[in-house]
């Protein structure tokens, strides 16, 4: 008698916006509408294969030493299930070198997928840690500031890394998002090659005095506060001339009205946050025109917060 071929689980993990102004390498918010799918079933050998990379255009490795998806579940098996083995199956929805945590999206939903196809059952923190390894794959630090959106949905904060420490941060209803990614990449070890190695303390002290006052923001709801509190003197200035047309895109949304325009991530994705849908519409079309006349147009949409990495569907093929 044949054996019934084991289901394939498919998870969805979304892309983030991280750092948001001041909060480098500690924030990030989830995006409700763009992430990667992975499809995950369990195997007899032991180890993992990947079996099919689409949406990549043949860009991404297939060793699964070298690709985020699969590191990250060798990783899980050897922390919590040695001798298990693993096939999958990725969807790339995200563009590479994109600065929405396109790796981090693809590893996120291959820990969803292995997770539950493996009925490890492990928590937030621990997938967490385990994402945070194809970040140091991908670009040689550990950082959790997209991977943890992305598996915990909405705003995260993230104080401290040992122990790893994530707290969930309220954002508003009313909040929407113009992103637009340029039709260039900035490779995240790149954008962290060109920053500051000192910072003089003044700065300091104001980055961190806006990191609180968006805390606070978020909490109370408050859209112009939120504003206020997304600037960033360190980061951003270091990695401006990295995304050609930027400075002149964020001046266009500012002045249109925009509550607050940055770099999300590594770049070159911008974003720039509105009070309503319609007028983040209009501010992505400011963002279109300001880089397409420095011969980068590449694509947007409006979004807004959304939830977490989770299975979508359980299926045999």
């Amino acid at each position: 008698m044949s054996k019934r071929p084991r289901p394939w689980i498919e998870a969805f993990a979304p892309a983030t916006i991280s750092n948001l102004g001041p909060g480098f390498d500690c924030l990030g918010l989830a995006i409700r509408g763009a992430g990667d799918r992975v499809r995950v079933r369990r195997q007899d050998a032991p180890g993992v294969v990947i079996r099919a990379i689409t949406g990549d255009r043949g860009r991404l490795p297939t060793d699964p030493e070298e690709n985020t998806a699969s590191a990250v579940l060798l990783e899980m098996i050897r922390r919590f299930a040695p001798g298990a083995g693993l096939e999958l199956e990725l969807d790339k929805g995200l563009p590479l070198g994109s600065g929405l945590g396109s790796s981090g999206a693809s590893a996120c939903a291959a820990l969803v997928a292995g997770d539950a196809a493996l009925g490890l059952g492990l928590g937030h923190t621990q997938l967490v840690d385990l994402a945070r390894e194809g970040e140091r794959l991908a670009c040689g630090t550990a950082h959790p500031d997209n991977v943890a959106p992305s598996i915990v949905g909405g705003v995260v904060l993230i104080p401290n890394l040992e122990p790893l420490r994530l707290i969930s941060l309220p954002s508003p209803k009313d909040m929407w998002i113009a992103v637009y990614t340029p039709g260039c990449e900035v490779a995240t070890a790149d954008a962290r090659r060109v920053l500051p190695r000192e910072v003089p303390l003044g700065a300091t002290v104001r980055q961190a005095a806006r990191l609180g006052l968006l805390v606070h923001a978020l909490h109370q709801g408050d859209l112009t506060l939120v504003g206020e509190a997304i600037v960033d003197e360190l980061v951003e200035p270091a990695r401006a001339h990295l995304i050609p047309g930027f400075a002149e895109a964020k001046a266009a949304a500012q002045e249109a009205g925009a509550i607050a325009c940055s770099i999300s991530g590594a770049g070159p994705t911008t974003f720039a946050l509105a009070g309503s849908e319609e007028r983040a519409t209009a501010l992505l079309d400011i963002l279109d025109e300001a880089f397409a006349n420095h011969g980068v147009a590449g694509k947007g949409w409006v979004d807004q917060v959304g939830p977490g990495a989770r299975v979508t569907s359980s299926l045999l093929h």
